[in-house]
């Protein structure tokens, strides 16, 4: 059991001033409580808005830097206003009263080519996405609908979201993935058809709102909170899908 995690403690990692361990111990309160790593990830850009505006300003003659200093102060100013707005964008979307999506990204397959690539675990999604419809229809591979959540978490480190009412998981899988553990559920969810939901150990620490990406045959809303990341895969209309994404991102809070 380690020390609680103080302000002192978040300044500090801000800073890079916590040794290894303290900082794996402020990770771990950040992946539960959302609302401070969205107020910590916004103190490290400003961070390292400060180191790169320095870096560039430095070089500068002497009797140019108060000049610099004051363009760089307003720079700041600006770009405080900025990060303070979609800091309290966060936090709203963390506490509960909705995340939005950032746009619609994809692998190059039905998005502009502008568009930015998903993370690697959302190709890990779909992957599982297709394996699970594959097991649906081979008669020798049984589909397994009882899981034990908590036997989940325990065992690798994975939080999986109560289901909404009314949905009937058909297969329940642990597989490998690229930086860990992942967890398959297929579900007949209502309305939504027949869905996966795709939960795995991220590369590193983050916080993604609820976002699609599209591919040939179906579509996917990611979102990581914290160390985990998660996905929600089908084939129903994209503002359906998006709102069951963000009704689960809520019961992980």
């Amino acid at each position: 059991m380690f020390d609680p995690i103080t302000e002192d403690d978040l300044h500090a990692y801000v800073d890079d001033q916590l040794d290894a361990t303290r900082r794996i111990e402020v990770e771990e309160h950040l992946a539960h409580h959302p609302e401070a790593a969205a107020r910590v990830m916004a103190d490290l850009k400003d961070r390292d808005a400060l180191r790169l505006a320095f870096q560039a300003e430095l070089p500068r003659p002497a009797d140019t830097m108060l000049e610099a200093a004051r363009r760089l102060e307003r720079e700041l100013a600006w770009r405080e206003i900025g990060l303070r707005l979609r800091r309290i964008a966060a936090v709203v979307a963390l506490i509960g009263f909705g995340w939005f999506a950032h746009g619609q990204v994809g692998l190059g397959i039905t998005d502009s080519e502008a568009s930015p690539k998903p993370p690697a675990f959302v190709e890990d999604a779909l992957h599982s996405h297709e394996t699970g419809l594959l097991r649906a229809r081979m008669v020798s591979q049984p589909e397994v609908e009882a899981y034990d959540s908590a036997e989940i978490l325990a065992e690798t480190g994975i939080q999986l979201p109560a289901l909404p009412e009314g949905w009937q998981v058909r297969d329940a899988q642990v597989f490998p993935s690229r930086y860990g553990h992942s967890v398959e559920l297929v579900v007949d969810a209502g309305d939504l058809g027949r869905v996966s939901l795709f939960a795995a150990q991220a590369p590193a620490f983050d916080v993604i709102a609820p976002t699609l990406a599209r591919f040939d045959k179906a579509k996917a809303i990611y979102w990581q909170t914290g160390p985990l990341a998660y996905a929600l895969t089908g084939t129903a209309s994209d503002e359906a899908i998006e709102q069951a994404a963000i009704r689960l991102a809520r019961k992980l809070q």
